[in-house]
């Protein structure tokens, strides 16, 4: 047994290194042939990755089919869908799930389902499990791709969504139209849309009015229900810098909870129940019903699934007497919760969740764990050493859990919160046992309102000293940058290792790795040492041209490699110029309501870098897809000079004329020739990157070019008419009004780098405009197809690095970016 979950486990997570998505009937085919010879060569361990691998494709081939089924034309069709999003009009929110029914008429297989995240900006009032008929625009769930940040297309895979889109107009299914349906339509529609409203939405409408004015309803939602869309922008970044984000959910630790609280009220039904053999497991049962209960009210999220496994395995072990070791139980839950959903692996709450507890479990297996304390005759000195002890362990376990974490924080969320173990510490005992077992009572008895509203009341306060604590975090988020992996790595090591090897027995071993340590961290602190001392020198300087020749004087003898990053923005424009480990950043992508790229793209790009300043930004013009994320860039990395092409305080102008050096490389506006007070496209500011001071033989020319339009471009011909760019970023995302033959007359760029997003409704890039610079030889490069494009520059050779193509060409890349 121990084998066969063991490599079903491996199997199913073969389908992370898949490039492509294997023919179902081709591949279970060659999958069993190759049993077949492990069986023979009595490897039978490659018998069961083998059939896990056949599983992970039959999973990937079922997603794959049902995303096919979303049109890549974008017209509008007519669906029908379920409600599967938990809804309440207290919420606002215009981003809802449905499962779709039909689509375009036509019965959706419920083999293949098909579920949807559409966009509706001003939704009526609907609930979970009712019938639409909706008017909408769909597509592939594509999403933009960067070297960090939020990854949409991984965590629609994870969470099974096939398709994203937009609401036009939409009406609620009527009676009339569920007896339209053909049979086996009608067998899975209900015959009336109010009675259609689930349970769990009924319990969640109810404990919404009596939330409604409580302080911490957000956070109570969040642990009642597990639903998070009415928490605000800074309780996240509360959550995340106190390390408590895995305790305002449901996460596995609810779970476990809500069995512990279930077995004992089971204990003291059954005390006073007589003492049948029927009774004897009611304290187990009723234990793994509030636990099930209380992951359905969750609506079974990765992390309560595998909660919920291991409690059904621990009750079933107990039921017929049979002892397994910890690591049996672990792996036995993660193949069965692999089994049940494959693409799971690509959550982060999956790996989160299964790493916490192997953590907790090798912990325990390594000593850190209660002393027995023995009794004394002072029963309350006991009890005072007892208690020691208990928080001792806590103590440790959250130290254990903050360091052999970190390289999973890293990698899902590029940082970590120091002071989580200490809030960790004080939250998770008070939320453990006085929030939840309120929250859990309020939703029990949610059908006696004045009883639940005293329970949710309870809780509410119980959460205010915990939310303070929270507070007081906010601002220590320590981001770390890819260079720290090696440490992270080194330091889990070196931790792992003194539990085996005492530092009093063999502290030469361990004074020899902090040695290390501290060579190989010199550097790192080093760099960011020389990054402060640019700072505090530029406060002494006349003026920016001393800047520059500062600047540029430290940074001449350093590597003669620099890179040119187009990020993926989507509609707007963000390149960053990278040398010598510092960066300049130009234009700044588009902001919204509730955020902007420079905080879900440029923020977590530049920090994974170790980036924490800029030098310098540039901002073409004054438009909100190139300039919208300026005052986040400018309040989290102060960059030390700002220019641009109109009026702004602080600013350097951005005019024809300006030249300035920057580590090495020579900074040239070409355009425009007077500053404005607002700066539109015809005025952006064009700037010419070359590094011909740093690769005297073959230099690099990059033409940075805004949203000039046609007229800026004959007169910028007209005035540089020797202009000839290696790469050239194309003008206004390759719209018809820039980009004209007059303009490209005389160059011969080797790359057009264009920035995009695959659905925008004006259809840019125009293919006129891209067949324009494919006739003159020039490799065409846009971020809708490619992702972040990132050119390394050194003398003679300039390598391109397509992050779609060429870094992460995962199977469902190509499935969501098939035309």
């Amino acid at each position: 047994m121990n084998q066969a979950v063991t490599g079903i486990a491996i199997g199913l997570l073969f389908l992370h290194w898949w490039h492509a998505i294997p023919d179902y009937l081709w591949f279970v085919t060659a999958v069993m042939l190759g049993a077949v010879v492990s069986y023979f060569l009595r490897i039978h361990l490659l018998i069961w990755i083998a059939l896990g691998a056949a599983m992970a494709a039959l999973s990937v081939n079922i997603y794959t089919n049902s995303v096919k089924e979303i049109p890549i034309d974008r017209e509008n069709i007519t669906i029908v869908a379920k409600v599967s999003s938990l809804l309440n009009s207290e919420i606002s929110t215009s981003t809802i799930d449905f499962k779709l029914l039909t689509l375009n008429s036509y019965p959706i297989d419920s083999y293949y389902p098909l579920n949807v995240r559409l966009n509706w900006l001003q939704p009526p009032e609907m609930y979970q499990g009712q019938i639409w008929q909706l008017t909408v625009k769909l597509r592939r769930p594509y999403g933009r791709l960067n070297s960090a940040g939020f990854d949409a297309e991984k965590y629609f895979v994870a969470n099974g969504i096939h398709g994203r889109g937009t609401v036009l107009s939409g009406t609620i299914v009527g009676r009339s139209y569920i007896d339209s349906l053909s049979v086996e339509q009608t067998a899975r529609t209900p015959s009336d849309n109010s009675s259609a409203i689930t349970l769990r939405q009924r319990i969640f409408i109810q404990a919404m009015a009596e939330l409604a004015d409580k302080t911490h309803k957000a956070y109570l939602m969040a642990l009642g229900f597990g639903v998070r869309d009415a928490l605000e922008l800074h309780d996240w970044q509360r959550l995340r810098d106190s390390g408590l984000a895995h305790l305002m959910a449901i996460s596995g630790l609810h779970i476990g909870l809500a069995m512990l609280l279930g077995w004992w009220l089971g204990s003291k039904i059954c005390a006073l129940l007589p003492e049948l053999h029927r009774f004897i497991w009611l304290p187990l049962w009723s234990g793994f019903a509030c636990a099930l209960g209380y992951a359905w009210l969750a609506g079974f999220s990765l992390p309560t699934v595998r909660a919920v496994l291991m409690c059904a395995i621990v009750m079933i072990l107990i039921r017929l007497r049979i002892q397994w070791p910890g690591w049996k139980i672990f792996i036995v839950a993660l193949a069965i919760c692999l089994m049940l959903n494959p693409l799971a692996s690509y959550a982060a709450g999956f790996w989160m969740s299964f790493s916490a507890v192997f953590i907790l479990y090798l912990a325990n297996l390594s000593g850190v764990r209660q002393q027995r304390t023995v009794p004394t005759e002072n029963n309350i000195d006991y009890q005072k050493d007892l208690l020691w002890e208990k928080m001792k362990v806590l103590a440790q376990l959250q130290c254990v859990l903050l360091l052999f974490m970190l390289p999973l924080q890293w990698y899902w969320f590029g940082g970590t919160s120091l002071l989580a173990p200490l809030i960790n510490f004080v939250s998770v005992p008070w939320v453990s046992t006085l929030t939840v077992p309120l929250v859990l009572a309020a939703i029990a008895t949610v059908w006696f309102p004045w009883l639940s509203n005293v329970f949710w009341q309870l809780a509410d306060w119980t959460l205010y000293p915990v939310i303070w604590l929270a507070e007081q975090s906010v601002g220590t988020w320590l981001s770390l940058s890819s260079a720290w992996l090696p440490f992270l790595i080194g330091g889990m090591a070196w931790a792992a290792l003194g539990w085996f090897v005492s530092w009093r027995n063999f502290k030469w071993i361990h004074i020899s790795i902090l040695i290390v340590f501290v060579s190989w961290g010199i550097p790192l602190f080093f760099q960011q040492a020389m990054s402060t001392l640019v700072t505090f020198n530029q406060s002494f300087l006349a003026n920016d041209a001393d800047v520059n020749h500062y600047k540029s004087s430290i940074g001449d003898a350093a590597s003669p490699l620099w890179t040119v990053n187009m990020l993926d923005v989507g509609h707007g424009l963000a390149v960053l110029i990278e040398r010598n480990g510092k960066a300049v950043l130009y234009d700044t992508g588009n902001r919204w309501q509730q955020g902007s790229i420079a905080t879900s793209v440029i923020e977590p790009v530049l920090r994974k870098k170790g980036i924490n300043q800029l030098d310098g930004i540039i901002l073409s013009h004054a438009d909100s897809d190139h300039a919208g994320g300026f005052d986040i860039i400018s309040q989290q990395f102060e960059p030390i000079w700002k220019r641009s092409s109109d009026r702004r305080d602080g600013f350097l102008p951005c005019v024809q004329g300006a030249l300035w050096q920057w580590e090495g490389l020579n900074f040239e506006v070409l355009w425009p020739p007077k500053i404005v007070k607002r700066a539109a496209n015809p005025h952006s500011c064009v700037v010419q990157i070359s590094d011909r001071n740093i690769h005297t033989v073959k230099p690099t020319n990059a033409l940075l070019t805004g949203d000039i339009d046609a007229i800026s471009e004959l007169l910028l011909a007209r005035q540089y008419p020797d202009l000839a760019p290696d790469i050239l970023f194309v003008p206004h995302h390759g719209s018809k009004t820039s980009s004209t033959n007059t303009w490209l007359a005389g160059m011969s760029p080797e790359l057009a780098l264009v920035s995009s997003a695959k659905y925008n409704p004006w259809n840019l890039p125009s293919t006129q405009i891209k067949q324009r610079y494919i006739d003159k030889g020039t490799r065409w490069l846009d971020t809708a197809q490619t992702g972040q494009i990132s050119i390394d520059i050194e003398a003679g050779s300039r390598k391109t690095q397509r992050y779609r193509q060429d870094v992460d060409d995962t199977w469902y890349r190509r499935l969501f970016s098939d035309e």
